[in-house]
């Protein structure tokens, strides 16, 4: 029995002297031998395509294309592609023919880039990768054409799914190239700003990591982006990140996701103040409203006084509770320190709240008095003062009373 060694001497002199249907058949010895050698198949396609084996040489390369991409040998794909593109398809089946024109189609959108044709490179990219999405090499070359002819939203776009594809391969030193593409055309763009941070931490400049992580996902939040500030804050707990817990927590509530939310606070020991703010709003949206107001309740005093929007959440619970008593009180504290910070349109509305719990409380009417004056704001300033007089004469304070319908009377003279 003759050898590989042999074999393959006898293969390299019959190429050489171009006799193709002898190479095949000493292929063949070969693949009995091997018959799941890449490269042998890869040879022999190719001595296939030689005879116009077209169709037997295109079902080889279809084998070997499936084992580059079951084993990730994305950096292949384009040279067989080229290869399969040179075939002759008349007698391919239906399906052959289908996948041979989505590869002549992807070879020609890869050709138009690399003869510096943008102006067709462009479409022909973009329909490429619809043939192809899990081709990282597509989204790159796109990327790199969309930012030659200026189209920066777009070359961000293509850059970005390059990246996650990247990441998915546990590419990282792509990844990390491709966010510094992204972070080159959008300086705003998270999932970048978050691979960048992770590359902090593995260089050890954790202090770096942390700031950059706690702006990414406040970016995040601000624009309403959920899912990925979920995904980046999980990412950044898992590190160990101080906010990546708080912000993960947040993004699964926002995705009404209150259970799981719920249960990651809940097992933490130690919350922070925002922990416990978001905590408290869970439990109300769960309806465990004694829950939820012990839990803000335990914040500093002085952090829940501070703060209008933890002062209106205490109010909402009380209410919830039927404490309208209290309610009112936390209500009024809010009103009072939005109308002090110059937020009147808030103000207002808290003023209202308020008003719905209790509606003869003099402070309440003086607040929106102010507020009403400092808009100019005549025809509701008018209805306010008979109120607050009201209000004061509800209260056995004749004097205020008075006071407030002299400042009424000057008012409808105006």
């Amino acid at each position: 029995m003759e050898s590989k060694k042999d074999i393959l001497k006898t293969v390299t002199r019959y190429a050489q002297a171009g006799d193709w249907p002898k190479v095949i058949k000493e292929y063949e010895k070969l693949l009995q031998l091997e018959p799941n050698d890449i490269n042998l198949l890869n040879s022999m396609a190719d001595a296939l395509s030689k005879t116009g084996e077209n169709r037997k040489a295109f079902e080889i390369y279809i084998k070997i294309l499936d084992d580059y991409q079951k084993k990730g040998n994305t950096s292949k794909i384009p040279f067989l592609y080229k290869k399969i593109a040179k075939l002759n398809p008349r007698k391919f089946d239906l399906d052959g023919k289908a996948l041979f024109d989505k590869i002549t189609r992807i070879v020609e959108a890869v050709d138009f880039f690399n003869k510096d044709d943008l102006t067709r490179a462009v479409p022909a990219l973009k329909e490429a990768v619809k043939l192809d999405s899990a081709n990282v090499d597509l989204y790159v070359k796109l990327g790199e054409a969309c930012e030659k002819q200026m189209l920066i939203g777009e070359g961000a776009e293509a850059y970005t799914k390059a990246m996650r594809l990247y990441i998915e391969k546990r590419s990282s030193q792509e990844a990390i190239d491709m966010a510094k593409k992204i972070l080159n055309l959008d300086k705003s763009n998270t999932e970048a700003m978050s691979m960048m941070a992770e590359e902090l931490i593995r260089k050890g400049k954790r202090t770096e990591a942390e700031d950059m992580y706690k702006e990414i996902l406040i970016s995040a939040a601000e624009k309403g982006a959920s899912t990925e500030g979920r995904e980046i804050a999980k990412r950044a707990m898992e590190q160990g990140i101080e906010y990546g817990k708080q912000f993960y927590a947040y993004f699964l509530f926002k995705e009404n996701k209150t259970d799981e939310a719920k249960k990651i606070l809940e097992g933490s020991y130690d919350l922070t103040p925002e922990e416990k703010v978001l905590l408290g709003k869970i439990y109300f949206k769960s309806a465990e409203y004694e829950k939820g107001k012990n839990v803000l309740l335990s914040l500093d005093p002085e952090i829940v006084n501070g703060s209008e929007e933890i002062l209106e959440q205490i109010g909402d619970t009380y209410l919830k509770m039927r404490e309208d008593k209290k309610s009112g009180e936390y209500y009024f504290k809010a009103a009072k320190l939005l109308s002090e910070g110059g937020q009147l349109d808030a103000a207002i509305t808290l003023c209202h709240k308020v008003l719905n719990v209790n509606d003869s409380d003099p402070e309440v009417f003086e607040i929106l008095a102010l507020i009403y004056s400092k808009k100019n704001m005549k025809n509701q300033l008018i209805d306010t003062y008979e109120k607050l007089a009201k209000a004061y004469d509800r209260a056995g304070n004749a004097e205020e009373a008075s006071k407030a319908r002299q400042t009424l009377a000057k008012l409808k003279m105006l």
